[in-house]
């Protein structure tokens, strides 16, 4: 279902399903209000007369308004070929739920429900619309505990579809009255048989007829037999007892003639008084042939035209039949000299699926209903009769077979479970899951932490109910971890595992986290964030490299200027004097060499100056053997290099050697001093380097 229905309706959770309808909680964002949205289903978009009878009694329900109808606010159709009913929205469920909730409503408070009920009906009907869906799904509680009656105009609009097909009736059909089931045509009185059968079920807390199938419950509606519910519920005053008889007539005849009538039985009961004679007179007092019990018949109203040609009609045959059967039993008696009626035995009729098949199976019994019970049988089967099986009994006699009205399963406890383990289990025992999320302890995020109704050894509930759970979704505020030396991805584990996201990711040198891991995040480890909040984060991009330079070329300059050309480049030097064939002070060379990409901070350059060409050698003079000998060390001394320091010019940048200094010793003191300035010297050294050394040079000049 798409989130935006008509640029308007923003869609919420889900309040209910039906065969022709979703119904979603939404927001309007044009009037800032929650509304009960009503999407029509799907499979009747290509239905152009479902969807033109939709739109014409959407139209029709808009123009009702009673205190106890739910108000339609707006009606229309988007873009997709959506088609939709907004309606109000009231948060404080449907009676069915109050049904289900607390069981049968008492008398008096069942009686005032259907006053408002009929009320809304009778306001409908004026309009001349038919609600052709009145139960207690539709009926919604309101906060001050009234009722209003929601979805006029939908039902209407499926009766331009086939009414009932294989198996299957469009619309409830626990609630259709006989003329809506057989596909006849329905007017006010139907919606009166379905506000009857809402009025037994609040009455004893069951319905009048159940089934297997849609089907076999429509049929009961037409040819079932209706147990009064003042036998299921004593404490039913007669009045009410009668007054629900009489809406669940099976000829809209035989039915109150519009919710005006009805309203007015109603108020007096409710005012301790006697319903009207119409509605009294339907009540005959009688004993069953066993005497076991006392059970109330609903007989059409007298004094109609039509009922009386009915009764004209039957009164004299059954009366011969009457009048042949009491010879009949004379004769009988004679013959058999005055015995008793014969006794056979009972059959079981325990493992019947209907009174129907219970009726098939006793055979020369009369079968009647009894009390309704939940069971673990289908609903509608039998689960005990009396008398017992095998038990003598007067054939004919009656078997009163007490019957399943809410099929029971086991209910299994899912707490503790995770979501969608506690779903698939509750669903294979045949329940409905309603979800809801509530704040929990880090522990049971994702997990049912409770059920409703609770489940476990020896508990039950009615098959196909609505079991809610609720899930735990962690607690509203989580706490930082600490995430330094993680990679992101490890990092953004590490967060939804508390219910928080990774956010923005920067990177950084750093000397001692390596490349590709966290070394920095905000919030710091420990804050407190609501769930759901983010985490920015540094990441690494290992160790600073250093900036390399490359050495000048200062080779033929004198060791002074090839001094003052390094000290500009940001190097120190130191001069060694080396034999060559160069005139004496010429550089010979450098260590390292010319051009060679150098980190300035890091080397000392050695400056090679030349100590001048070698002087042409003289002829040796000629001596004696011994004396030759002892001159040969003396030469070769005189013929080593002699290597002396050379003053390096005074760049600002350090302490300049004077007279012929020691250049090393102030490197050394230099590069230390550069070693406590760390990063910020170099970044500094570079950005001045061009023009500190012209300062430098100008100093040295």
């Amino acid at each position: 279902m798409e989130q935006l229905v008509d640029n308007r309706y923003r869609i919420g959770r889900p309040l209910g399903s039906g065969g022709m309808a979703e119904v979603y909680l939404a927001h309007d964002d044009v009037l800032d209000r929650d509304v009960a949205l009503k999407v029509m289903s799907g499979r009747y978009a290509d239905d152009e007369e479902f969807v033109e009878r939709f739109k014409r009694e959407a139209q029709s329900a808009a123009a009702l308004s009673h205190p106890n109808i739910v108000s339609i606010y707006d009606r229309g159709e988007d873009a997709s070929d959506t088609y939709y009913i907004a309606m109000e929205y009231l948060p404080g469920g449907t009676l069915k739920d109050r049904i289900l909730e607390r069981g049968a409503l008492p008398p008096e408070t069942a009686a005032a429900v259907a006053l408002q009920i009929a009320e809304a009906l009778q306001a409908a009907h004026a309009k001349g619309v038919v609600h052709r869906d009145i139960k207690p799904h539709n009926v919604l509680v309101t906060s001050s505990g009234d009722v209003k009656v929601g979805d006029f105009g939908i039902a209407r609009a499926a009766s331009s579809s086939t009414m009932t097909k294989t198996g299957f009736i469009l619309g409830t059909a626990h609630y259709i009255s006989p003329e809506q089931a057989m596909g006849e045509p329905v007017g006010p009185r139907s919606d009166l048989y379905s506000l009857g059968v809402v009025l037994y079920e609040m009455l004893t807390g069951t319905l009048p007829y159940d089934a297997e199938t849609p089907i076999g419950i429509a049929m009961k509606h037409v040819n079932g037999y209706l147990a009064p519910p003042k036998i299921l519920n004593p404490t039913i005053p007669d009045g009410i007892n009668a007054i629900t008889c009489r809406l669940l007539a099976k000829s809209p005849n035989d039915r109150y003639a519009d919710a005006g009538e009805l309203i007015e039985d109603l108020e007096r009961v409710l005012e301790g008084l006697s319903p009207s004679n119409d509605t009294t007179r339907m009540m005959i007092h009688g004993t069953n042939t066993t005497g076991s019990s006392q059970r109330t018949t609903a007989m059409p109203p007298p004094g109609r035209e039509d009922y009386g040609r009915r009764r004209r009609r039957w009164f004299v045959p059954v009366l011969l039949l009457l009048l042949l059967l009491t010879a009949v039993g004379g004769i009988a008696y004679s013959q058999v000299g005055g015995n008793a009626v014969q006794q056979i035995p009972v059959p079981s009729l325990e493992n019947a699926r209907s009174i129907e098949e219970a009726q098939a199976i006793a055979d020369e019994f009369k079968v009647v209903p009894g009390a309704r019970r939940e069971s673990r049988e289908v609903v509608g089967a039998v689960v005990e009769q009396d008398p017992a099986p095998g038990e003598e009994a007067a054939r004919g006699s009656t078997i009163t077979v007490d019957l399943s009205s809410v099929q029971v399963t086991d209910l299994p406890n899912v707490e503790g479970r995770p979501e969608e383990e506690a779903r698939d289990i509750l669903d294979e025992a045949g329940f409905d899951v309603e979800v809801e999320v509530s704040e929990s302890s880090t522990q049971d995020d994702g997990r049912v932490v409770s059920q409703d109704p609770a489940g476990g050894k020896g508990e039950t509930a009615e098959v196909g109910s609505d079991v809610g759970i609720t899930v735990g979704s962690g607690p509203a505020e989580a706490e930082v971890p600490e995430l330094a030396g993680q990679a992101p991805e490890q990092a953004a584990a590490i967060l939804a595992d508390v219910g928080l996201e990774l956010g923005a990711q920067a990177e950084a040198p750093s000397e001692s986290v390596p490349a590709g891991q966290i070394v920095d995040q905000q919030p710091v480890s420990g804050t407190e964030l609501r769930r759901g909040s983010s985490v920015s984060v540094t990441v690494s991009t290992g160790p600073d490299l250093p900036d390399l330079f490359p050495i000048p070329d200062v080779r033929g300059q004198t060791a002074e200027t090839a001094q003052t050309t390094l000290w500009n480049a940001l190097f120190a030097s130191e001069v060694v004097e080396v034999r060559s064939n160069l005139p004496a002070g010429t550089v010979v060379s450098t260590i390292p060499a010319a051009n060679t990409p150098t980190d300035p901070y890091a080397v000392t350059v050695t400056v090679n100056v030349s100590s001048g060409p070698p002087p042409a050698p003289e002829p040796p003079p000629q001596a004696a053997p011994q004396e030759a000998q002892q001159a040969a060390p003396q030469e070769a001394q005189q013929a080593a290099p002699q290597v002396a320091p050379t003053p390096n010019p005074s760049p600002s940048r350090r302490s300049q050697p004077k007279n012929g200094g020691d250049v090393a010793g102030e490197r050394g003191s230099g590069g230390a001093e550069r070693d406590g300035n760390g990063d910020q010297d170099k970044g500094s050294r570079k950005r001045n380097s061009d023009g500190d050394g012209k300062n430098r040079k100008n100093n040295d000049d």
